[in-house]
């Protein structure tokens, strides 16, 4: 097929950037240090329509931009120098809990549907009534978060003017907004997709771990990746393989990492073939578009439709790991969360508060493992970490947010009926 011959290109590509070879990777004294993303943003000038500009750029990420729609965000980036703005990368985020509600016909809560991203060229210190120039416009977005990378060298302002928003409690948006500089490249550019577990790891409730790319800075202030949340409650496998390519094709950046598994596994212990060939093509079209797979494992469950099944569907992503040899190994939450009752929630298979700070954990010690980085990184204490975005707004501590105890019900009725049908 067409993309065997572009994944063998991107397998030795990967294989010799990295250093990758049978899932594990080389030394950081081994490897050239990655050229580092920065963050830009941080408690720039910010400017709004309505509500609080500021709460768009701090560094709590439980707080977003409430701003009316349509309506519009601005920042000054007048102090940035010039060249950490020839290649930068707009992100935002909103407050939703599902990466692409649509699959499962979801309500989402602050997406941004329609806006156009502009950037003007008058000085800095006073909001600009004109001269905006459009850059990018997207219509009829369906997912919780995007990427855009632009030349913003040009100019001392970006805005992102929204047109229309996706949001089942009114005609809002709730967003952060993060601009950050690629000027050497993406190469630590990252995105995590998976199911419901990976969507409430995004959501940054009570704990002292929020983003896994601050969690980094956190470690080693010269290094501040792009990290971008992409789970969907419950999805499985064959959801990954048919939406992969729609995914990857707005994400601009090169680490792909997944981690599904667990609605394949609960209360099926024959559908580990399946599971194996549905990963080799989310894998396989990860290469094909030259970026790297990072596969994790399937969560620990207290729930024995999980607890039974999952170590099998495991052993078939360490039949991955020896398949494909750029596939990095991301996280072993197996590991991770076995012994650890008390980091999940009351289904025993959901992560609690506490649980998914422990994912965004792990993912930061993964990028921090995997990217060799310039300087020795100091240890991610929860300390440091909390340290590190705990700076405004309140902390909802041990409760979940939006979505995630929805899909919590959601699963509880679905398995309920699948018990009573097999029985």
């Amino acid at each position: 097929m067409w993309y065997k011959r572009k994944t063998l290109a991107a397998l030795a590509m990967a294989v010799s950037m990295l250093g990758v070879l049978g899932g594990s990777t080389m030394t950081t004294e081994a490897a050239e240090a990655v050229a580092p993303i920065k963050m830009v943003s941080r408690n720039v000038p910010a400017y709004a329509s309505s509500d609080k500009a500021e709460l768009a750029n701090d560094a709590n990420y439980m707080t977003t931009w409430n701003g009316a729609a349509p309506g519009w965000l601005a920042y000054d980036l007048s102090k940035v120098a010039k060249a950490d703005l020839k290649q930068a990368v707009v992100a935002w985020f909103s407050s939703s809990y599902d990466y692409d509600p649509t699959i499962k016909q979801r309500q989402s809560y602050g997406n941004l549907q329609h806006y156009i991203i502009e950037g003007n060229a008058a000085p800095g210190g006073k909001l600009p009534s004109k001269g905006w120039q459009p850059l990018v416009e997207v219509k009829d977005n369906v997912y919780h978060s995007r990427q855009h990378v632009l030349d913003l060298s040009a100019y001392n302002w970006v805005r992102v003017t929204v047109k229309s928003v996706d949001n089942a409690s009114g005609p809002h948006a709730s967003i952060n907004l993060d601009v950050y500089s690629a000027k050497d490249g993406l190469a630590d550019d990252w995105i995590v997709y998976g199911d419901s577990v990976t969507a409430g790891s995004g959501n940054f409730s009570g704990s002292p771990y929020g983003p896994a790319g601050q969690l980094v800075n956190a470690a080693n202030p010269a290094y501040y990746p792009v990290f971008e949340y992409g789970g969907t409650g419950s999805i499985k496998s064959k959801d990954g393989a048919k939406y992969i390519d729609s995914w990857l094709s707005v994400f601009p950046g090169h680490y792909v990492g997944v981690v599904l598994g667990t609605n394949d596994a609960w209360g099926k212990n024959n559908g580990m073939d399946k599971f194996e060939a549905n990963m080799s093509v989310v894998i396989e079209h990860i290469l094909a578009a030259g970026k790297v797979p990072v596969i994790g494992k399937i969560p620990w469950s207290a729930e024995p439709g999980v607890a039974n099944n999952a170590p099998a569907y495991n052993e078939r992503i360490d039949k991955l790991y020896q398949k494909y040899p750029a596939v990095v190994k991301g996280p072993d939450f197996w590991n991770i969360f076995k012994d650890h009752r008390d980091w999940l929630g009351p289904d025993g298979v959901h992560p609690s508060p506490k649980g998914y700070g422990m994912m965004r954990k792990a993912w930061a010690e993964t990028m921090l493992q995997v990217v060799p980085r310039a300087g020795k990184a100091q240890d991610l204490t929860p300390e440091r970490a909390k340290a590190s975005w705990h700076q405004t707004g309140s902390v909802s501590q041990g409760q979940y947010l939006k979505g995630e105890q929805t899909e919590i019900d959601v699963q509880k009725v679905r398995h309920a009926h699948d018990k009573k049908v097999q029985k």
